[in-house]
This record gives C-alpha cells, sequence and structure tokens, in this order.
C-alpha cells in the first residue's frame, strides 16, 4: 500500500521549496565530512597523540567498515520516511562520538566509534539522498528499488540503463565534490588550530543541522505498525565487521609488523578466516539473509567487482604526487589538501565526458578503457617530472588527469554493475561496492604501494650511498662545508660533524625516494596499459531477461510502501 505523505514532505507547509532544497543540500555537509578520523590532519593528530600514523589509516578505514555493514538494511530504512526523527538522532550521536573522539587517547575506543560513526553516517546519507531526490525533483526513487517493479522488456531495462549512465555520474560528482571540500576544510582546520578543533566544528555543525531539523520538519508517523528493521541481523553485522576489520589490520599493519613475523598479524589472519566462514554459513543458513550470495553469481556485479578492484589499487598511486610534494618540496597538510582541490577539475571533466558519452550512446568498455589510460597518463607525468628541481605548480595536472581517469570508472563502474540487477540485489550490491571500493580494494593498493615503496628505497639508498664517503671529492666537500657552517653557528665538532652526517644522508634519502617514485609510477602505467587492453577486449553481455521470473515485494517492503 503506497504511503501517503504530506505535500511539503518533509518540511512544514511555510518552507519554500528552494530554500528546502538548500537545506537538505547543506545537511550533507556534516554527513559527508563527520569522521572518527580525518586523513588530512594525520600528521598533527600523530603528533598530539604520540601514534602510529597507521593508527590513523585503521581508523579510516574502519569508518568505512561502518558504513559498507549498514547498506544490507538501506532500502527497507529508506521506506519509512522518518526524516526529521532519523536526522535529529543521527546527528545527535554523530555529535556526541565526534566529542568523545577529540578527548579519548583510547585507540580501541577511537576504532569503536568510527565504526558506529560510518554506520550511522550512511543512514544519513541515504535518507537524506532520498529525500532530495523526492523533494527536489518530485522522483520516488525507492520505487526504482522495490522487488516486483522492474521493467518486463529488454527496451524497458535499455531506458533504465541509460537514464542511470546520466544520473549515477551526477549523484557521483555531488558526493565527491563535498567529500573533497570537506577534506580541505578539516585540513584548514588542523592547520590554524589544533586538530581537535576539526572534531568541534563538525559538532558546531551538526548543532546547526538539528536546529534546521527540528524549525522545519514536521514530525511524521510511522507507516507501519512495527519497525521495519529487524534488529537479529545484528549479530551477522559484527561477523562482516569482524571480517572486515581484521582484514584491513593485515593490511594497514604489515609492512609495519613485518608481515606474519608478528603474533597480531596472525591472530588478525585467523579472525578473518573464521568470521569470513561463519559469515556465509550465516546467509546460507537464514531464511531471511542480511546478505545475498546469489548477487555473486551475476556477470555486472562480477565486472564490476573485479573493475573497482582494478580501479582503486592503481588509484593508489595518487600517493606519487604527495609523497613527491612532501619528500621533494617540504609541504604542509594545508599544501598538500589545496593541491588535491584540483581533482575537483578532474571530476568535472569526468562527469561531461560520461554524460556526453552516454547521450552519444557509447559502449561503457571505451570508457572504461579511457579512465584507466587516464590513470595511467598521470603516472607518465610524474615518471617524467619527478626530480630534485620539479614545481609544485606543475603537480596540479597529474591531478586533474587522475581525477578525470577516476569519474569515468568511479561512476560508470557503478552504472554497469546495475545493468539489469534484479532490485532485490540492490541493497547487497551496495554492501559489495562499498566494501570493495572502499576497503578491500584500496587496503591492498595502500599496501601494495607502500611495501613497494619502503622496500625499493631502502634498495637505492644502499645503492646510493656506496661510495659516498670521504674519497668521493664532491660529498667530502659538501659534508666539510655543513660541519663548517654549523660550528660558525655555535655547535661543538661533534654536533657539527653530526648534522653533516645527517644532512648527508637526508641528501640520500630524497634521492631514494625521487627514484622508487620514478620506477614506480612506471609499472603503474603497465597497469594501467594493462586493465585498458583486458576490457577492450573482454566481452560485455548484458543479463538475459527472457527466462527471469518477476520478482515480488517482501511484506515488510510493501507495507513500508
Amino acid at each position: 500500500m503506497q504511503q501517503q505523505l504530506p505535500k511539503n514532505f518533509p518540511f512544514y507547509d511555510w518552507v519554500p521549496k528552494p530554500l528546502g532544497i538548500i537545506f537538505l543540500v547543506a545537511l550533507f555537509i556534516p554527513i559527508m565530512t563527520v569522521s572518527g578520523a580525518y586523513s588530512a590532519n594525520s600528521s598533527e593528530m600523530v603528533g598530539g597523540l604520540g601514534i602510529l600514523s597507521e593508527h590513523i589509516s585503521f581508523i579510516g578505514f574502519v569508518t568505512s567498515v561502518g558504513m559498507a555493514a549498514f547498506s544490507p538494511f538501506f532500502y527497507t530504512l529508506v521506506c519509512v520516511r522518518r526524516q526529521k526523527l532519523m536526522c535529529v538522532a543521527g546527528f545527535s550521536l554523530l555529535a556526541m562520538l565526534s566529542y568523545v573522539c577529540a578527548n579519548t587517547d583510547s585507540l580501541f575506543l577511537l576504532a569503536l566509534c568510527s565504526l558506529i560513526m560510518g554506520f550511522v553516517r550512511q543512514v544519513l546519507l541515504m535518507c537524506n539522498l532520498f529525500t532530495l531526490i523526492k523533494y527536489g525533483f518530485g522522483i520516488e526513487a525507492t520505487r526504482n528499488l522495490t522487488p516486483g517493479n522492474e521493467p518486463d522488456s529488454e527496451e524497458g531495462w535499455d531506458k533504465l540503463d541509460k537514464e542511470k549512465t546520466a544520473s549515477m555520474p551526477t549523484i557521483y560528482f555531488f558526493f565527491m565534490l563535498l567529500g573533497q571540500l570537506g577534506t580541505w576544510l578539516t585540513a584548514w582546520f588542523a592547520y590554524n588550530y589544533e586538530w581537535q578543533m576539526v572534531y568541534y566544528a563538525m559538532m558546531g555543525a551538526m548543532l546547526v543541522a538539528i536546529l534546521i531539523i527540528l524549525f522545519t520538519m514536521p514530525y511524521n508517523p510511522y507507516p507501519t505498525r512495527h519497525i521495519p528493521l529487524s534488529f537479529s541481523k545484528f549479530g551477522n553485522v559484527v561477523v562482516f565487521s569482524l571480517m572486515c576489520c581484521s582484514f584491513i589490520y593485515i593490511m594497514v599493519y604489515g609492512k609495519v609488523l613485518d608481515w606474519y613475523d608478528d603474533s597480531t598479524i596472525r591472530w588478525a589472519t585467523l579472525i578473518c578466516v573464521v568470521s569470513t566462514a561463519l559469515f556465509i554459513y550465516l546467509e546460507k543458513t537464514r531464511q531471511s539473509p542480511y546478505f545475498l550470495l546469489e548477487a555473486f553469481k551475476h556477470r555486472s556485479i562480477q565486472g564490476g567487482i573485479l573493475l573497482f578492484m582494478g580501479l582503486m589499487i592503481l588509484n593508489s598511486s595518487q600517493m606519487f604526487v604527495n609523497v613527491f610534494v612532501s619528500v621533494g618540496m617540504k609541504t604542509e597538510n594545508i599544501q598538500n589538501a589545496m593541491l588535491g582541490n584540483w581533482v575537483l577539475v578532474g571530476y568535472f571533466i569526468g562527469l561531461v565526458m560520461a554524460i556526453v558519452s552516454s547521450s552519444k550512446g557509447y559502449h561503457l568498455k571505451w570508457l572504461f578503457a579511457m579512465g584507466f589510460l587516464l590513470i595511467g597518463a598521470a603516472s607518465l607525468f610524474m615518471y617524467f617530472e619527478v626530480q630534485t628541481d620539479g614545481l609544485y605548480e606543475r603537480m596540479k595536472w597529474p591531478v586533474i588527469i587522475r581525477g578525470t581517469g577516476m569519474m569515468l570508472l568511479y561512476s560508470l563502474t557503478a552504472v554497469y554493475a546495475n545493468q539489469r540487477m534484479p532490485y532485490r540485489l540492490m541493497s547487497t550490491w551496495v554492501c559489495i561496492m562499498l566494501t570493495v571500493r572502499m576497503i578491500v580494494a584500496p587496503g591492498i593498493g595502500s599496501a601494495l604501494y607502500g611495501t613497494v615503496l619502503q622496500y625499493r628505497q631502502q634498495y637505492y639508498i644502499t645503492r646510493y650511498a656506496h661510495g659516498m664517503d670521504r674519497t668521493n671529492a664532491e660529498t667530502a666537500a659538501s659534508y666539510d662545508q655543513t660541519a663548517r657552517g654549523m660550528q660558525y653557528q655555535g655547535k661543538s665538532e661533534t654536533e657539527a660533524q653530526h648534522m653533516a652526517a645527517m644532512s648527508a644522508k637526508g641528501k640520500i634519502q630524497v634521492q631514494a625516494t625521487l627514484s622508487t617514485i620514478k620506477e614506480m609510477a612506471g609499472w603503474t602505467i603497465y597497469g594501467c596499459l594493462a586493465c585498458a587492453a583486458i576490457v577492450v577486449m573482454v566481452p560485455w553481455p548484458k543479463r538475459d531477461i527472457s527466462k527471469d521470473v518477476r520478482d515480488t515485494p517482501p511484506p515488510i517492503a510493501t507495507a513500508a510502501l
């Protein structure tokens, strides 16, 4: 039975529509920005808490685990249409958790808060998105998710797929725009104030959001007698979270702890294997599963997983720019964040390319190949640009090029995976997408690139240090000049010699790092070319719907609608 919503839902009748749209868009800012840990101020948090930078990376991934863990519930929850209650409760909880994160020095508590914050963020994100689509464009987006509402002809599916090719890149651009602006904002707060100010600023933003909601949105009763959310499935959520957190622990801390020489890595591997087996068992034996394993049988979902794996692993090459400007130019977090803002230009170019290509009917495989080639082109730029006299201003070009390729693959991979997908699998696909795109693939990519960077740096340090002694005239002259300069500044002879030796070592380390970046950029180019060739050569058939049996909506979903 269709739920009758107020005419001006979710606002009071006195709120004009343009102002309501502005309010809904403004609510995305704290939703997209708030987090358990902020990568843009990681150096300030590391210095303030006296912890490893890997702790901040791990906590960031844990937030993504929380977002993925919620996804199988999102369809059921958005159908409830209780915007005011969900936003007030969600923002209040996020504000309290942000306060805890700003004042705790417990890594376990910080990680637990991050997991819950990720879960709540995804609740607010989905509810606010579907409400904005309904309020701003008059489209009931839940109809395209309700089992039984699928098109019954190939023409209907093709029309729907074409609409998604235009709409999904636009939605992704909107979210990526807010995400990048949030990164810059947190870096600005951390640079000009203390790192805790980022959390307090987010608390202020959420309190403002709560005030807007309280004054502009009315109370809406439940459309059903009971809450359409089964808390019995939260056991599955715990197992899923253990599985993902243990995996990401291995990926993040493996390099620091020397992989399986450390007992915690071995325990994390055991937990990951056991929780994965338990998760599969639970989903196969439950009458109402939390996660539909049959989704892995669909070719479009398999292709989407592989594309996201290739994209996010190769996209880890973004570290080239950050490492180069940090080591070679001694930049700070705020400068790195400002440089990162150029990615918005690339996102916009990618958005235009995706929409124009859709209107001209180009096959998605050519756009996938173009995306990988653009990421490879960004690495090619770095291959020739990495040198001791590189310019900061020129680093915007690889950022823009990589952003364009990422936008094409990021948005259109989701379009391909959604092609002719039965609506009952949509929630499961969102969970798979977030798990692969934000946890598994970035975890593997960061571990791969970080480990290779470390080992190749050591190789080049050993290589360049060979012969760098007083028998080398240039090295001896530089050493003596530095030592004399330190003595002129009032240092003792021993201190001057020590600082001269450190200066010589620093020069070797910088040169080794630059050589490593150049080498890794070359291998990334080969990887991008290989991925581009594969996506062009493999077939991309659409699902045959002639043998389909029409899905019927589950009782809870029908009642909620």
